[in-house]
C-alpha cells in the first residue's frame, strides 16, 4: 500500500515538474529566436496561454503529490521510516494539524502575494483612466525577462484590483507558502504534546520574514531602510534587486531545515510518541 501511495505520489511531482520546467524553457528559447513585432511575434502571444496553462497544472500536480508523500511517511512500510519522517507524517496526515497546515499556508500566501505584488490593490486610483484598460481584462507581456520571468498576465479585476502573474513569483508563492504551513503545524504540535523547542519558533519566523522578500528584494530594501528611519536610500534599497537569490537560497534554506530540526527534536523528546499513528491506519 505503502508503495502504491508513494509510488503515485513521486509520479505526479516528475510530472508536475516536467511541465514546470519544460513549459517555461520552452517559452523562453522560443521569446530567444522571435522577435517581438515580427513575423512570428504572434506564435509567443498564443503560445503564452498554454505556457501558463502547464505551469499550473504542473504546480497542482507538484504539490498536490508532495503532500501525499508526506502524508504516506509510515503508512504499510515494509521499511521503519525515520523518526524525524514519521514525525513529519503526523501533522500533515492527523486533521487538526492538517487544517493548521492548510490554514496557515493560505495566509501566508495571501501576504507574500501582497508583499511581492502579486496581488495588487491600488485604491487611490482607477486603472481604466491611469493605464488606459478595459475592466476587467487581462494583458499579456511577451517581453522581455531571463528565465521564469516570462510570459507574464496583469487580471484587471476591478478598477483598484488586480493580479501580476510572473511564473517565478508564483512558483516562490506556493513552495515558500507550503513550507510555511508545515512549519507552522509543527510548532502547533510540539504545543499541544508540552514539547517546548528552545530556538524553533524564531527559526519559523525568521525564514517566513526571509520568505517575504523572494520575490521582491528591492522591497526588503525599502522595509529595512524605513526600520531605520532612512527611507530616502533609494539606491541602497534597489541595490537588494541583485541579490535576489541571496533571498531565494535563505529563505528556502531555513524553511527546509527547520521541519526537519524540530521534526527530530519531537521524537528525541519521546513525549510525541504515544502520538504517532499506527502504520498500518490509513
Amino acid at each position: 500500500m505503502w508503495l502504491g501511495q508513494s509510488g503515485r505520489s513521486i509520479q505526479a511531482i516528475l510530472v508536475g515538474t516536467s511541465f514546470v520546467t519544460g513549459s517555461l524553457a520552452y517559452y523562453q528559447g522560443l521569446s530567444n529566436f522571435i522577435h517581438v513585432g515580427g513575423l512570428n511575434s504572434r506564435l509567443l502571444a498564443s503560445s503564452g496561454d498554454a505556457v501558463v496553462a502547464l505551469l499550473l497544472a504542473g504546480l497542482v500536480l507538484t504539490f498536490w503529490g508532495l503532500t501525499r508523500l508526506v502524508r504516506s511517511i509510515g503508512l504499510g512500510s515494509p521499511r521503519n521510516p525515520s523518526l524525524t519522517l514519521r514525525m513529519m507524517s503526523v501533522v500533515a496526515r492527523e486533521k487538526p494539524y492538517s487544517l493548521v497546515f492548510a490554514f496557515s499556508a493560505l495566509v501566508y500566501g495571501v501576504i507574500f502575494a501582497l508583499a511581492s505584488s502579486i496581488l495588487v490593490y491600488q485604491p487611490g486610483i482607477r486603472f481604466s483612466s491611469t493605464y488606459g484598460v478595459g475592466v476587467p481584462s487581462i494583458v499579456e507581456v511577451i517581453c522581455c525577462g531571463s528565465f521564469g520571468q516570462l510570459p507574464q498576465f496583469v487580471l484587471y479585476l476591478t478598477q483598484n484590483l488586480a493580479l501580476l502573474f510572473i511564473p517565478i513569483n508564483v512558483i516562490l508563492l506556493l513552495a515558500i507558502s507550503w513550507l510555511v504551513g508545515l512549519n507552522v503545524s509543527l510548532t502547533v504540535f510540539a504545543y499541544r504534546t508540552r514539547s517546548p523547542l528552545p530556538g524553533q519558533g524564531w527559526l519559523n519566523w525568521f525564514g517566513a520574514f526571509v520568505g517575504l522578500f523572494t520575490a521582491c528584494p528591492t522591497c526588503a530594501g525599502f522595509f529595512l531602510l524605513s526600520m531605520l528611519g532612512l527611507a530616502s536610500g533609494l539606491s541602497f534599497a534597489l541595490a537588494f534587486s541583485s541579490i535576489q537569490g541571496v533571498f531565494v537560497a535563505a529563505g528556502l534554506l531555513l524553511l527546509l531545515l527547520t521541519p526537519l530540526i524540530t521534526a527530530r527534536r519531537l521524537g528525541n523528546e519521546g513525549k510525541a510518541l504515544c502520538r504517532l499513528p499506527n502504520q498500518t491506519r490509513a
